[in-house]
């Protein structure tokens, strides 16, 4: 049997032991608070800069009045689209030189976009630089996506299919647009969805002729760094 003493050594050990942990415990959950709010603030600046960028695009795009090329703000970014039909001859991938002078002009634009030259802006390298104290770095993307109608490819195309036409739709805006842009390859991610993401029933041609379209899908933000990646040029 333990006596009084004892026990109230005992007790007051335990005591200071739940202490101990207690703190511990508040010091991890203030850790997480103020990492959650630093994240946070990350996200609204880059959020910003989503903002601005589309402000001035806007602005450029509507002093150009371009007859192929649309532009809207999204949630996720900026959402260009090409939606002529004079873009491209009926199953075919080339673009006409109406489309090449188009897509040039935009090229310059993304040259010269904030998203893609934060690092070059002396007001924004602090935020960069604090960004990737906490291993997060900046990262912006141009997904190009090509569509059709469900018109079937005729059999003696080299075509195949639509999702071949799609396919090489969307690489035949990409090599104008990086080549004016000037941007390395890695900004581009280039998809052909065919017939299977149609933005009106295929039931006529004024349908058919809008879910003939090539998506261009500007996005940016702050994502893990990736210890050791190799970035091509």
């Amino acid at each position: 049997m333990f006596s009084a003493e004892e026990k109230r050594a005992r007790s007051t050990w335990l005591l200071a032991f739940g202490d101990v942990i207690t703190l511990l415990i508040t010091f991890f959950i203030l850790l997480i608070a103020l990492n959650q709010t630093q994240a946070s603030r990350l996200q609204q600046w880059g959020d910003e800069q989503l903002r601005l960028a589309y402000a001035e695009m806007a602005e450029q795009l509507a002093n150009q009045d371009l007859q192929m090329i649309s532009l809207k703000r999204t949630p996720q970014g900026i959402w260009l689209q090409i939606h002529s039909a004079q873009a491209f001859a009926v199953g075919d991938y080339r673009p006409s030189q109406s489309l090449l002078e188009e897509l040039n002009y935009l090229g310059i634009l993304l040259q010269e976009n904030r998203l893609f030259r934060l690092a070059e802006m002396p007001q924004e390298q602090a935020v960069l630089a604090f960004a990737a104290q906490q291993g997060l770095e900046w990262h912006a993307e141009i997904s190009i996506e090509g569509h059709t109608d469900n018109t079937p490819i005729l059999a003696n195309s080299p075509l195949y299919n639509n999702w071949f036409l799609s396919t090489m739709r969307a690489q035949a805006v990409f090599e104008p647009l990086q080549q004016s842009s000037q941007l390395a390859a890695h900004y581009f991610v280039i998809a052909g969805l065919g017939e299977h993401q149609p933005l009106a029933k295929n039931d006529n041609d004024a349908a058919r002729q809008r879910n003939r379209r090539i998506d261009l899908f500007i996005s940016a933000g702050f994502s893990l760094r990736q210890v050791g990646a190799y970035v091509a040029p």
